[in-house]
């Protein structure tokens, strides 16, 4: 019987074996906070150990953790003053193309800019757009590149000179393609996946595992679960090549 799925070796497979996907995500805690708090003694990051959150003590001012009448809770840095956010241990291992994103406000209108902010990670500079932006109202500073690396360690610095307006930060992000390190090639005999209808059905597979189908680009497409072994393709599949991953098994599969 013809098969109408062809299934490629390891070698081929790692090459789309990658999907985006959010590695971190700080939004200063869920409770809003009834009294300012410096960010090295704030307890309601979103984020437990290992990451920490602090700060260099010498500075002359600090950064805190606040709400407006018009905003969540956030990171304050107060004007006139040299503050710092330092958030350390992120881990990053298994994920390339690692990208930063935050959102930020200001107090006063006048000379605000994004790139007054100091930003670094793993104490490499990172660069920052010129972009001015309206006060009070947050704007999103998306996709910053930054190195790949298994541990990440950011720091957000004001000094004096440069932050004479007060600045808000919020809802730190980092993004990256994770690598699927624990593929494993199956035996094409036992293994082999065989599209019946619109139906593929897995010989052998633990018949209520895990199944996920992504695109070319690392999109997940479907997620679901096998029934008796088999993964129901409920016709959202037009005709292409797809990545297939069932429970520690992974396919490149052409439909």
């Amino acid at each position: 019987m013809k098969k109408w799925i062809c299934l490629f070796f390891l070698s081929f497979l790692l090459s789309f074996s990658y999907a985006q996907d959010t590695l971190f995500l700080e939004t200063c805690g869920k409770i809003e906070v009834t009294s300012s708090k410096k960010v090295d003694t704030y307890t309601g990051w979103d984020n437990p150990a290992p990451v920490t959150f602090t700060r260099t003590t010498t500075l002359d001012g600090y950064a805190d953790i606040r709400v407006t009448s018009s905003t969540t809770n956030h990171v304050w840095f107060p004007s006139g003053k040299s503050a710092d956010l330092i958030i350390s241990k992120i881990a990053a291992a298994n994920f390339r193309n690692l990208k930063l994103s935050f959102d930020i406000a200001t107090y006063k209108l006048a000379d605000a800019n994004v790139n007054k902010l100091t930003l670094s990670c793993n104490k490499k500079a990172l660069a920052l757009p010129s972009q001015t932006f309206p006060n009070s109202k947050f704007i999103a500073v998306s996709d910053i590149p930054i190195q790949d690396c298994d541990s990440i360690t950011l720091t957000f610095e004001y000094t004096a000179t440069n932050n004479t307006n007060g600045y808000r930060l919020d809802n730190f992000t980092i993004t990256g393609e994770k690598a699927f390190t624990d593929i494993k090639v199956p035996q094409v005999d036992n293994y082999f996946p065989v599209l019946s209808g619109d139906n593929l059905i897995f010989p052998n597979a633990n018949t209520t595992a895990p199944a996920t189908i992504f695109n070319s680009m690392g999109k997940v497409i479907l997620s679901s679960r096998l029934n008796q072994g088999v993964l129901k393709l409920n016709g959202q599949l037009p005709k292409g090549f797809y990545f297939v991953r069932v429970g520690d098994y992974s396919w490149k599969i052409l439909l």
